[in-house]
């Protein structure tokens, strides 16, 4: 093959490349008005399928795995749909592990959890 002919097939190969491209690229186009029979690569937003998530917060001030006081602390678990406010990592692990043994503790005591 000489070069004319290697230029001239690089050339074709080039643009057969470009424009598969860019009908690959207009086919996924959204329009104002899709024909019936196409649809848009597009989709338009999609509602949620199910309910977000809420959470109940029981606003405890006292740790319920060490009964101390929570204060100023961040740390919170959430279990069953329910907030509980712990004081330290530690019973925050704890509570980790025995989730259903502290939320009884609580549903069943709130005000020694300081829950009005």
């Amino acid at each position: 093959m000489n070069r004319k002919s290697i230029a001239l097939l690089s050339v074709a190969v080039g643009l057969g490349f470009a424009g598969w491209v860019i009908a690959d690229d207009m086919s996924g186009m959204k329009t104002d008005s899709p024909s019936p029979t196409t649809q848009p690569a597009v989709a338009d937003a999609a509602q949620p399928t199910t309910r977000p998530f809420q959470v109940e917060d029981v606003r405890n001030t006292i740790c319920p795995v060490s009964g101390d006081k929570v204060e100023d602390s961040k740390l919170i678990e959430v279990y069953n749909g329910k907030a509980y406010h712990l004081c330290c990592p530690d019973c925050h692990t704890a509570f980790e592990n025995h989730p259903e043994k502290f939320a009884a503790a609580v549903a069943a005591n709130p005000a020694k959890y300081g829950i009005k």
